[in-house]
Protein backbone atom coordinates (compact mmCIF):
# COMPACT_ATOMS: atom_id res chain seq x y z
CA UNK A 1 0.00 0.00 0.00
CA UNK A 2 1.40 3.40 -0.96
CA UNK A 3 1.06 6.48 1.21
CA UNK A 4 -1.73 7.85 -1.00
CA UNK A 5 -3.63 4.66 -1.72
CA UNK A 6 -3.23 1.23 -3.26
CA UNK A 7 -1.36 0.63 -6.49
CA UNK A 8 -1.20 -2.35 -8.82
CA UNK A 9 1.69 -4.77 -8.49
CA UNK A 10 4.31 -4.38 -11.20
CA UNK A 11 4.71 -7.18 -13.69
CA UNK A 12 7.46 -9.75 -13.36
CA UNK A 13 9.08 -8.19 -16.43
CA UNK A 14 10.55 -5.61 -14.06
CA UNK A 15 13.04 -8.21 -12.82
CA UNK A 16 14.11 -8.94 -16.40
CA UNK A 17 14.48 -5.25 -17.18
CA UNK A 18 16.50 -4.70 -14.01
CA UNK A 19 18.75 -7.66 -14.77
CA UNK A 20 19.24 -6.46 -18.34
CA UNK A 21 20.21 -2.97 -17.18
CA UNK A 22 22.71 -4.38 -14.69
CA UNK A 23 24.28 -6.67 -17.31
CA UNK A 24 24.43 -3.84 -19.86
CA UNK A 25 26.09 -1.47 -17.41
CA UNK A 26 28.59 -4.13 -16.34
CA UNK A 27 29.43 -4.96 -19.96
CA UNK A 28 29.84 -1.30 -20.87
CA UNK A 29 32.11 -0.73 -17.90
CA UNK A 30 34.21 -3.76 -18.85
CA UNK A 31 34.57 -2.59 -22.46
CA UNK A 32 35.56 0.90 -21.36
CA UNK A 33 38.03 -0.57 -18.88
CA UNK A 34 39.79 -2.43 -21.71
CA UNK A 35 39.37 0.11 -24.52
CA UNK A 36 40.13 3.47 -22.91
CA UNK A 37 43.63 2.67 -21.57
CA UNK A 38 44.75 1.87 -25.12
CA UNK A 39 44.09 5.45 -26.30
CA UNK A 40 46.95 7.87 -25.87
CA UNK A 41 44.86 10.84 -24.71
CA UNK A 42 43.04 8.82 -22.09
CA UNK A 43 46.30 7.28 -20.96
CA UNK A 44 47.69 10.69 -20.01
CA UNK A 45 44.42 11.98 -18.54
CA UNK A 46 43.69 8.75 -16.69
CA UNK A 47 47.14 8.63 -15.13
CA UNK A 48 46.83 12.20 -13.85
CA UNK A 49 43.30 11.64 -12.57
CA UNK A 50 44.29 8.42 -10.84
CA UNK A 51 47.27 10.08 -9.19
CA UNK A 52 45.18 12.99 -7.95
CA UNK A 53 42.51 10.66 -6.63
CA UNK A 54 45.12 8.62 -4.78
CA UNK A 55 46.52 11.78 -3.20
CA UNK A 56 43.07 12.92 -2.05
CA UNK A 57 42.21 9.44 -0.75
CA UNK A 58 45.46 9.21 1.21
CA UNK A 59 44.84 12.59 2.81
CA UNK A 60 41.15 12.18 3.60
CA UNK A 61 40.45 8.42 3.75
CA UNK A 62 37.11 7.78 2.07
CA UNK A 63 36.49 4.19 3.18
CA UNK A 64 36.11 4.72 6.96
CA UNK A 65 33.91 7.78 6.43
CA UNK A 66 31.78 5.84 3.96
CA UNK A 67 31.37 3.03 6.48
CA UNK A 68 30.44 5.40 9.31
CA UNK A 69 27.79 7.18 7.24
CA UNK A 70 26.35 3.95 5.82
CA UNK A 71 26.16 2.45 9.31
CA UNK A 72 24.37 5.54 10.59
CA UNK A 73 21.73 5.48 7.86
CA UNK A 74 21.30 1.71 8.08
CA UNK A 75 20.16 2.16 11.69
CA UNK A 76 18.17 5.38 11.27
CA UNK A 77 16.25 3.77 8.40
CA UNK A 78 14.71 1.42 11.00
CA UNK A 79 13.17 4.17 13.12
CA UNK A 80 9.83 3.75 11.35
CA UNK A 81 9.46 -0.01 10.74
CA UNK A 82 11.17 -1.19 13.95
CA UNK A 83 10.55 1.56 16.51
CA UNK A 84 7.31 3.03 15.17
CA UNK A 85 8.73 6.57 14.87
CA UNK A 86 7.00 8.51 12.12
CA UNK A 87 7.63 12.15 11.41
CA UNK A 88 4.80 14.49 10.55
CA UNK A 89 3.54 13.90 7.01
CA UNK A 90 4.98 17.27 5.91
CA UNK A 91 8.51 16.00 6.60
CA UNK A 92 8.42 12.34 5.59
CA UNK A 93 9.76 13.03 2.10
CA UNK A 94 12.94 14.39 3.63
CA UNK A 95 13.84 10.91 4.86
CA UNK A 96 12.82 8.84 1.83
CA UNK A 97 16.43 8.61 0.66
CA UNK A 98 17.26 6.46 3.72
CA UNK A 99 15.32 3.59 2.18
CA UNK A 100 17.93 3.42 -0.58
CA UNK A 101 20.76 3.34 1.97
CA UNK A 102 19.25 0.18 3.49
CA UNK A 103 20.45 -1.76 0.39
CA UNK A 104 17.24 -3.79 0.19
CA UNK A 105 17.30 -4.20 -3.59
CA UNK A 106 14.27 -6.48 -3.74
CA UNK A 107 12.14 -4.16 -1.61
CA UNK A 108 13.18 -1.13 -3.66
CA UNK A 109 12.33 -2.74 -6.99
CA UNK A 110 9.39 -4.99 -6.12
CA UNK A 111 6.93 -4.61 -3.19
CA UNK A 112 6.86 -7.44 -0.66
CA UNK A 113 3.11 -7.91 -0.97
CA UNK A 114 3.49 -8.62 -4.70
CA UNK A 115 6.06 -11.40 -4.32
CA UNK A 116 3.76 -14.05 -2.90
CA UNK A 117 3.31 -16.00 0.35
CA UNK A 118 5.49 -15.24 3.34
CA UNK A 119 7.60 -18.35 2.78
CA UNK A 120 8.62 -17.11 -0.66
CA UNK A 121 9.41 -13.66 0.72
CA UNK A 122 11.69 -15.14 3.39
CA UNK A 123 13.46 -17.33 0.86
CA UNK A 124 14.02 -14.39 -1.46
CA UNK A 125 15.17 -12.09 1.37
CA UNK A 126 17.65 -14.64 2.71
CA UNK A 127 19.04 -15.92 -0.59
CA UNK A 128 19.35 -12.93 -2.92
CA UNK A 129 22.66 -11.71 -1.36
CA UNK A 130 24.13 -15.18 -1.87
CA UNK A 131 23.02 -15.07 -5.50
CA UNK A 132 24.69 -11.66 -5.82
CA UNK A 133 27.96 -13.08 -4.50
CA UNK A 134 27.75 -16.03 -6.90
CA UNK A 135 27.02 -13.75 -9.86
CA UNK A 136 29.95 -11.56 -8.89
CA UNK A 137 32.15 -14.65 -8.67
CA UNK A 138 31.00 -15.77 -12.12
CA UNK A 139 31.81 -12.34 -13.55
CA UNK A 140 35.27 -12.40 -11.96
CA UNK A 141 35.88 -15.91 -13.31
CA UNK A 142 34.86 -14.85 -16.82
CA UNK A 143 37.17 -11.86 -16.61
CA UNK A 144 40.08 -14.05 -15.48
CA UNK A 145 39.34 -16.57 -18.25
CA UNK A 146 39.38 -13.80 -20.85
CA UNK A 147 42.73 -12.54 -19.54
CA UNK A 148 44.18 -16.05 -19.67
CA UNK A 149 42.97 -16.66 -23.24
CA UNK A 150 44.33 -13.31 -24.44
CA UNK A 151 47.70 -14.05 -22.84
CA UNK A 152 48.25 -17.23 -24.85
CA UNK A 153 47.15 -19.68 -22.15
CA UNK A 154 50.32 -19.49 -20.08
CA UNK A 155 50.34 -21.99 -17.20
CA UNK A 156 52.12 -19.63 -14.80
CA UNK A 157 49.59 -16.87 -15.46
CA UNK A 158 46.73 -19.30 -14.93
CA UNK A 159 47.83 -20.04 -11.37
CA UNK A 160 48.27 -16.34 -10.63
CA UNK A 161 44.85 -15.54 -12.08
CA UNK A 162 43.20 -18.20 -9.93
CA UNK A 163 44.73 -16.74 -6.77
CA UNK A 164 43.86 -13.17 -7.76
CA UNK A 165 40.28 -14.16 -8.62
CA UNK A 166 39.81 -15.89 -5.27
CA UNK A 167 41.09 -12.80 -3.44
CA UNK A 168 38.75 -10.56 -5.42
CA UNK A 169 35.84 -12.90 -4.71
CA UNK A 170 36.60 -12.76 -0.98
CA UNK A 171 36.65 -8.97 -1.07
CA UNK A 172 33.35 -8.90 -3.00
CA UNK A 173 31.69 -11.32 -0.57
CA UNK A 174 32.82 -9.23 2.42
CA UNK A 175 31.52 -6.04 0.82
CA UNK A 176 28.12 -7.56 -0.02
CA UNK A 177 27.71 -9.07 3.45
CA UNK A 178 28.66 -5.79 5.12
CA UNK A 179 26.17 -3.74 3.11
CA UNK A 180 23.15 -6.07 3.24
CA UNK A 181 23.44 -7.64 6.70
CA UNK A 182 21.21 -5.15 8.61
CA UNK A 183 18.49 -5.04 5.94
CA UNK A 184 18.49 -8.81 5.38
CA UNK A 185 18.30 -9.45 9.12
CA UNK A 186 15.38 -7.06 9.43
CA UNK A 187 13.62 -8.80 6.52
CA UNK A 188 14.08 -12.14 8.25
CA UNK A 189 12.46 -10.79 11.41
CA UNK A 190 9.29 -10.04 9.47
CA UNK A 191 8.38 -13.65 10.22
CA UNK A 192 8.20 -12.73 13.94
CA UNK A 193 6.93 -9.15 13.87
CA UNK A 194 3.24 -9.10 14.79
CA UNK A 195 0.70 -6.38 15.56
CA UNK A 196 -2.26 -6.87 17.89
CA UNK A 197 -5.80 -5.55 17.46
CA UNK A 198 -8.63 -5.25 19.96
CA UNK A 199 -11.44 -7.58 18.83
CA UNK A 200 -13.76 -7.26 21.85
CA UNK A 201 -14.20 -4.02 23.78
CA UNK A 202 -16.05 -5.73 26.62
CA UNK A 203 -13.59 -8.56 27.34
CA UNK A 204 -10.46 -6.81 26.09
CA UNK A 205 -9.62 -9.76 23.85
CA UNK A 206 -6.96 -9.09 21.23
CA UNK A 207 -5.61 -10.88 18.16
CA UNK A 208 -2.17 -10.56 16.66
CA UNK A 209 -1.45 -10.63 12.95
CA UNK A 210 1.80 -10.71 11.03
CA UNK A 211 2.76 -7.15 10.05
CA UNK A 212 4.22 -8.23 6.71
CA UNK A 213 1.12 -10.29 5.84
CA UNK A 214 -2.08 -9.42 7.70
CA UNK A 215 -3.72 -12.58 6.37
CA UNK A 216 -1.52 -14.62 8.74
CA UNK A 217 -2.76 -14.90 12.33
CA UNK A 218 0.12 -15.13 14.79
CA UNK A 219 0.51 -18.16 17.08
CA UNK A 220 -1.32 -20.40 14.60
CA UNK A 221 -0.04 -23.41 12.69
CA UNK A 222 0.41 -21.28 9.58
CA UNK A 223 2.55 -18.82 11.51
CA UNK A 224 4.54 -21.52 13.29
CA UNK A 225 5.29 -23.03 9.89
CA UNK A 226 7.55 -20.03 9.24
CA UNK A 227 9.77 -20.82 12.24
CA UNK A 228 12.02 -23.20 10.29
CA UNK A 229 12.72 -20.53 7.65
CA UNK A 230 13.26 -17.86 10.29
CA UNK A 231 15.73 -19.81 12.42
CA UNK A 232 17.64 -21.13 9.41
CA UNK A 233 18.22 -17.64 8.02
CA UNK A 234 18.75 -16.23 11.52
CA UNK A 235 21.67 -18.61 12.01
CA UNK A 236 22.96 -17.92 8.50
CA UNK A 237 22.97 -14.10 8.65
CA UNK A 238 22.96 -12.51 12.15
CA UNK A 239 25.00 -15.39 13.63
CA UNK A 240 27.30 -16.95 11.03
CA UNK A 241 28.26 -13.81 9.10
CA UNK A 242 29.72 -11.92 12.11
CA UNK A 243 31.25 -15.19 13.32
CA UNK A 244 32.89 -15.72 9.92
CA UNK A 245 34.30 -12.19 10.01
CA UNK A 246 35.65 -12.84 13.51
CA UNK A 247 37.33 -16.11 12.46
CA UNK A 248 38.82 -14.40 9.41
CA UNK A 249 40.25 -11.58 11.52
CA UNK A 250 41.63 -14.08 14.03
CA UNK A 251 43.43 -15.91 11.23
CA UNK A 252 45.19 -12.74 10.02
CA UNK A 253 45.71 -11.09 13.41
CA UNK A 254 49.42 -11.88 13.69
CA UNK A 255 50.10 -10.72 10.13
CA UNK A 256 48.39 -7.37 10.58
CA UNK A 257 49.98 -6.64 13.95
CA UNK A 258 53.42 -7.52 12.60
CA UNK A 259 52.72 -5.50 9.42
CA UNK A 260 53.53 -8.55 7.30
CA UNK A 261 50.31 -8.70 5.29
CA UNK A 262 49.74 -11.65 2.95
CA UNK A 263 47.13 -12.37 0.31
CA UNK A 264 44.20 -13.22 2.61
CA UNK A 265 44.79 -10.19 4.80
CA UNK A 266 44.95 -7.91 1.75
CA UNK A 267 41.71 -9.36 0.39
CA UNK A 268 39.94 -8.71 3.71
CA UNK A 269 41.39 -5.22 4.25
CA UNK A 270 37.88 -3.74 4.17
CA UNK A 271 37.37 -5.12 7.69
CA UNK A 272 40.58 -4.02 9.40
CA UNK A 273 42.48 -1.37 7.43
CA UNK A 274 40.85 1.61 9.18
CA UNK A 275 41.46 0.41 12.74
CA UNK A 276 44.41 0.29 15.08
CA UNK A 277 46.00 -3.20 15.06
CA UNK A 278 45.37 -3.57 18.80
CA UNK A 279 41.62 -3.26 18.07
CA UNK A 280 41.55 -5.34 14.94
CA UNK A 281 38.11 -6.80 15.72
CA UNK A 282 36.27 -3.51 16.10
CA UNK A 283 34.33 -4.06 12.89
CA UNK A 284 32.71 -7.13 14.45
CA UNK A 285 31.80 -5.08 17.54
CA UNK A 286 30.24 -2.36 15.41
CA UNK A 287 28.42 -5.00 13.36
CA UNK A 288 26.93 -6.42 16.55
CA UNK A 289 25.72 -2.95 17.52
CA UNK A 290 24.03 -2.44 14.15
CA UNK A 291 22.42 -5.89 14.24
CA UNK A 292 20.99 -5.27 17.69
CA UNK A 293 19.60 -1.82 16.86
CA UNK A 294 18.30 -2.74 13.39
CA UNK A 295 16.87 -6.23 13.95
CA UNK A 296 17.58 -8.06 17.23
CA UNK A 297 15.65 -5.43 19.17
CA UNK A 298 12.54 -6.88 17.49
CA UNK A 299 12.72 -9.74 20.01
CA UNK A 300 11.45 -7.17 22.55
CA UNK A 301 7.65 -7.09 22.67
CA UNK A 302 7.12 -8.78 19.32
CA UNK A 303 3.36 -8.08 19.29
CA UNK A 304 3.22 -4.34 19.96
CA UNK A 305 6.80 -3.17 20.52
CA UNK A 306 6.68 -0.62 17.71
CA UNK A 307 3.83 1.23 19.45
CA UNK A 308 5.56 1.37 22.85
CA UNK A 309 8.62 3.21 24.17
CA UNK A 310 10.67 0.31 25.56
CA UNK A 311 12.58 -0.35 22.33
CA UNK A 312 13.43 3.35 21.99
CA UNK A 313 14.62 3.53 25.59
CA UNK A 314 16.84 0.46 25.20
CA UNK A 315 18.20 1.72 21.87
CA UNK A 316 19.02 5.10 23.44
CA UNK A 317 20.90 3.44 26.30
CA UNK A 318 22.80 1.10 23.96
CA UNK A 319 23.78 3.99 21.66
CA UNK A 320 24.97 6.10 24.60
CA UNK A 321 27.02 3.22 26.05
CA UNK A 322 28.56 2.46 22.66
CA UNK A 323 29.46 6.13 22.24
CA UNK A 324 31.27 6.10 25.60
CA UNK A 325 33.15 2.90 24.73
CA UNK A 326 34.05 4.28 21.30
CA UNK A 327 35.44 7.50 22.78
CA UNK A 328 37.52 5.59 25.33
CA UNK A 329 38.79 2.82 23.04
CA UNK A 330 39.66 5.12 20.09
CA UNK A 331 39.83 2.25 17.56
CA UNK A 332 40.37 4.33 14.41
CA UNK A 333 43.79 5.15 13.03
CA UNK A 334 42.71 8.66 11.97
CA UNK A 335 41.43 11.17 14.47
CA UNK A 336 39.00 12.60 11.91
CA UNK A 337 37.35 9.17 11.53
CA UNK A 338 37.00 8.87 15.30
CA UNK A 339 35.37 12.29 15.55
CA UNK A 340 32.98 11.44 12.72
CA UNK A 341 32.04 8.10 14.31
CA UNK A 342 31.46 9.71 17.72
CA UNK A 343 29.35 12.46 16.17
CA UNK A 344 27.30 9.94 14.19
CA UNK A 345 26.61 7.86 17.30
CA UNK A 346 25.73 10.96 19.31
CA UNK A 347 23.33 11.96 16.55
CA UNK A 348 21.90 8.44 16.56
CA UNK A 349 21.32 8.51 20.32
CA UNK A 350 19.60 11.89 19.97
CA UNK A 351 17.43 10.44 17.20
CA UNK A 352 16.22 7.66 19.49
CA UNK A 353 15.54 10.13 22.30
CA UNK A 354 13.70 12.41 19.90
CA UNK A 355 11.75 9.39 18.65
CA UNK A 356 10.43 8.98 22.18
CA UNK A 357 9.17 12.57 22.03
CA UNK A 358 7.44 11.91 18.71
CA UNK A 359 5.79 8.76 20.09
CA UNK A 360 4.38 10.72 23.03
CA UNK A 361 3.11 13.50 20.81
CA UNK A 362 1.59 11.06 18.32
CA UNK A 363 -0.45 9.25 20.94
CA UNK A 364 -2.08 12.24 22.62
CA UNK A 365 -1.76 15.94 21.86
CA UNK A 366 -2.63 16.87 25.46
CA UNK A 367 0.16 14.59 26.69
CA UNK A 368 2.51 16.16 24.16
CA UNK A 369 1.76 19.64 25.46
CA UNK A 370 1.74 18.63 29.13
CA UNK A 371 4.83 16.42 29.28
CA UNK A 372 6.97 17.63 26.38
CA UNK A 373 5.92 21.21 25.76
CA UNK A 374 4.96 20.97 22.08
CA UNK A 375 1.44 21.74 20.93
CA UNK A 376 1.32 18.93 18.36
CA UNK A 377 3.25 16.19 16.61
CA UNK A 378 4.40 18.70 13.98
CA UNK A 379 6.24 20.71 16.60
CA UNK A 380 8.06 17.60 17.79
CA UNK A 381 9.00 16.69 14.21
CA UNK A 382 10.32 20.20 13.61
CA UNK A 383 12.41 19.90 16.76
CA UNK A 384 13.89 16.58 15.62
CA UNK A 385 14.75 17.88 12.16
CA UNK A 386 16.30 21.07 13.56
CA UNK A 387 18.34 19.06 16.06
CA UNK A 388 19.64 16.57 13.52
CA UNK A 389 20.43 19.29 10.97
CA UNK A 390 22.35 21.34 13.56
CA UNK A 391 24.30 18.31 14.77
CA UNK A 392 25.06 17.16 11.24
CA UNK A 393 26.38 20.62 10.35
CA UNK A 394 28.49 20.67 13.50
CA UNK A 395 29.90 17.20 12.75
CA UNK A 396 30.85 18.21 9.22
CA UNK A 397 32.64 21.31 10.52
CA UNK A 398 34.57 19.24 13.07
CA UNK A 399 35.54 16.64 10.46
CA UNK A 400 36.60 19.35 8.01
CA UNK A 401 38.74 21.07 10.63
CA UNK A 402 40.40 17.83 11.73
CA UNK A 403 40.99 16.73 8.14
CA UNK A 404 42.66 20.03 7.21
CA UNK A 405 44.79 19.82 10.34
CA UNK A 406 45.83 16.27 9.52
CA UNK A 407 46.74 17.20 5.94
CA UNK A 408 48.98 20.03 7.17
CA UNK A 409 50.90 17.78 9.55
CA UNK A 410 54.46 17.03 8.35
CA UNK A 411 54.83 13.63 6.77
CA UNK A 412 56.94 11.84 4.18
CA UNK A 413 55.26 11.14 0.82
CA UNK A 414 56.44 9.52 -2.39
CA UNK A 415 56.95 11.97 -5.25
CA UNK A 416 55.60 9.41 -7.74
CA UNK A 417 52.17 9.01 -6.14
CA UNK A 418 51.88 11.64 -3.43
CA UNK A 419 51.01 8.90 -0.92
CA UNK A 420 52.86 7.83 2.22
CA UNK A 421 55.14 4.81 1.70
CA UNK A 422 53.60 1.38 2.21
CA UNK A 423 54.97 0.07 5.51
CA UNK A 424 53.99 -3.57 5.10
CA UNK A 425 56.82 -6.02 5.83
CA UNK A 426 57.77 -9.27 4.17
CA UNK A 427 57.15 -12.39 6.28
CA UNK A 428 60.84 -12.91 7.09
CA UNK A 429 61.48 -9.38 8.41
CA UNK A 430 60.40 -7.52 11.54
CA UNK A 431 61.97 -4.08 10.93
CA UNK A 432 61.82 -1.63 8.04
CA UNK A 433 65.36 -0.44 8.55
CA UNK A 434 68.55 -0.88 10.56
CA UNK A 435 70.52 2.12 11.84
CA UNK A 436 73.83 1.77 13.63
CA UNK A 437 76.53 4.25 14.64
CA UNK A 438 79.96 4.68 16.13
CA UNK A 439 79.69 4.10 19.84
CA UNK A 440 81.76 7.12 20.71
CA UNK A 441 80.43 9.84 18.40
CA UNK A 442 77.19 8.99 16.57
CA UNK A 443 74.78 7.93 19.27
CA UNK A 444 72.87 11.19 19.69
CA UNK A 445 72.66 11.85 15.94
CA UNK A 446 71.25 8.43 15.06
CA UNK A 447 68.72 8.61 17.87
CA UNK A 448 67.54 11.97 16.53
CA UNK A 449 67.24 10.57 12.99
CA UNK A 450 65.17 7.60 14.16
CA UNK A 451 62.82 9.73 16.28
CA UNK A 452 62.22 12.11 13.37
CA UNK A 453 61.49 9.21 11.02
CA UNK A 454 59.01 7.80 13.54
CA UNK A 455 57.33 11.21 13.68
CA UNK A 456 57.13 11.60 9.90
CA UNK A 457 56.23 7.95 9.21
CA UNK A 458 53.80 6.72 11.89
CA UNK A 459 54.08 2.96 12.19
CA UNK A 460 57.64 2.62 10.87
CA UNK A 461 59.79 0.07 12.74
CA UNK A 462 63.50 0.85 12.80
CA UNK A 463 66.13 -1.19 14.62
CA UNK A 464 68.06 0.95 17.09
CA UNK A 465 70.43 -0.30 19.72
CA UNK A 466 68.88 1.56 22.64
CA UNK A 467 65.47 0.07 21.82
CA UNK A 468 66.22 -3.39 20.43
CA UNK A 469 69.74 -4.58 21.27
CA UNK A 470 69.76 -7.19 24.02
CA UNK A 471 72.75 -9.31 22.97
CA UNK A 472 75.75 -7.85 21.13
CA UNK A 473 76.51 -11.26 19.65
CA UNK A 474 73.22 -11.20 17.70
CA UNK A 475 74.03 -7.98 15.83
CA UNK A 476 74.35 -9.68 12.42
CA UNK A 477 71.04 -11.46 12.98
CA UNK A 478 69.42 -8.10 13.68
CA UNK A 479 70.79 -6.71 10.40
CA UNK A 480 69.26 -9.64 8.49
CA UNK A 481 65.94 -9.06 10.27
CA UNK A 482 65.57 -5.60 8.70
CA UNK A 483 64.04 -5.10 5.27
Amino acid sequence: RAERGCVDCPTTERFGILAGVVVALAGTALLLYHALPSTEAWGRFGARAKRRLEIVESQVGFQPKFKVLVSFYQVTATLGPVYGVRLHEDFTRWTDFMDAISVDLIGLTYPDACIGPMRERLLLAGLWPIVSVLLGGAALACYALAEWLLSGRADSLRRDLVRVTLRRLLYWAILVAYLVLPSVSRSIFKAKQCVSFNVNDFTGARRSYLVADLDVLCSTDEHRGLDAYFWAFFVLWPVLVPLAFLVLLLSIRSEVRAQRVRATARASRFLWRDYDPRLLFWEVVDMGRKLFLASLVLFIQTDDGSSKLLRLVIASVVSALYLAVLALARPFKRSADLYLACTANLLLACSFISGTVIQLCESDEDMCKTLVGFKSERGASEFVIALTAAMLAASLLVVLFKTVSAVRMPTVRLTSSGRPPVLELSPECHFHGFISHCWGTGQDQTHTVVRRLQLLLPGVRIWLDVDCLSDLGRLEESVADAA
